[in-house]
């Protein structure tokens, strides 16, 4: 229908094609924005989460002998840690989790330190303002800042140095080791094969909710070059994962993880120096609620063969 037509219209009619025309335009928009808007709000919650440091040291889990300790950053500025002391020599890194404090992992260090290791744990970016996160690719910065700093302490031996990260920590972890040779031994729990897969997975073909989420990936893409200026792709720790070897890793996956198949694609990348364990019934992070004992077994055994004072 041409203008002039719809102009010689009864008005009450014009009334309503100009509602449904306007109703139609609305919703059309409102079906492309929201699924954007959403993908990069989802995004950017998840970049510059708040810091979650409860406060807690040390001494909450028993240990008695422990220091707090700053360290500079190669991106500049510095953050917190605690540094457990250890005379064994052999040492592990434990990287934030997220955006949480160097308080996040006190009890898997605690764990570690009553079987003779010495432990550092430091804060996320977050909370140590130093912008946003990442979602594991620079956080490797931060974990060659630990090695760096490890490696001037004479109690240390740097040929024993391990990382042990869970969920986006896991992920740099592999991605840090893949990238830092003096680290000798690397347990990743709960990360994320490849960001995009595992976390902006697509439907197939061309449903309804394909074309959804097809423009939610678009706004989180968007939103993480916004806010990191870095793309998605990078985060694919099964990508680099085969440089690692021959240095051996352990893969943790909970059975019910949505994450596992990412796990097994890792475990298949890297070849015979990656083992994964699945621990069967545990969900996102309840390997050691689930199989407390098998859990401390499978950890402290990995690093005791792996980090073994060589002859």
């Amino acid at each position: 229908m041409t203008l002039s037509k719809l102009l010689k219209l009864p008005h009450k009619i014009q009334y309503w094609l100009r509602l449904t025309l306007f109703f139609v335009i609305s919703l059309t928009v409102a079906l492309i924005t929201i699924p954007i808007l959403l993908g990069a709000l989802f995004t950017l919650g998840l970049i510059y989460a708040p810091c979650t440091e409860n406060a807690h040291t040390p001494a909450a889990h028993g240990l008695t002998e422990w220091e707090e300790v700053t360290l500079p950053a190669q991106a500049g500025g510095e953050f917190r840690g605690y540094f457990i002391p250890s005379a064994s020599g052999a040492t592990i890194i434990i990287p934030p989790t997220g955006a949480a404090g160097r308080d996040g992992r006190l009890a898997e260090a605690a764990m570690l330190a009553r079987h003779g290791y010495a432990v550092l744990l430091f804060e996320s970016r977050r909370c140590a303002g130093m912008g946003p996160l990442t979602l594991g690719y620079a956080e490797v910065s931060e974990v060659a800042d630990a090695v760096d700093y490890l490696t001037t302490r004479r109690e240390v031996d740097p040929e024993r140095l391990g990382v042990y990260g869970f969920s986006t920590a896991g992920a740099t972890a592999i991605m840090a080791a893949a990238q830092l040779p003096r680290l000798h031994a690397v347990i990743a729990e709960g990360g994320y094969g490849d960001f995009l897969e595992n976390a902006l997975a697509q439907e197939p073909g061309h449903s309804v909710m394909a074309y959804f989420l097809r423009l939610y990936r678009w706004g989180s893409r968007w939103a993480y070059q916004w806010g990191t200026g870095l793309e998605l792709e990078q985060l694919s720790p099964v990508t680099v994962i085969p440089r690692i070897a021959p240095r051996p890793i352990l893969l943790i996956y909970g059975s019910r993880e949505v994450s596992l198949p990412g796990g097994v694609k890792q475990q298949d990348a890297a070849g015979p120096n990656a083992t994964l364990w699945v621990v069967d019934g545990a969900r996102h992070g309840e390997y050691r609620v689930v199989a407390p004992e098998a859990y401390e077994v499978r950890v402290v055994g990995f690093f005791d063969e792996a980090l073994a004072v060589k002859e």
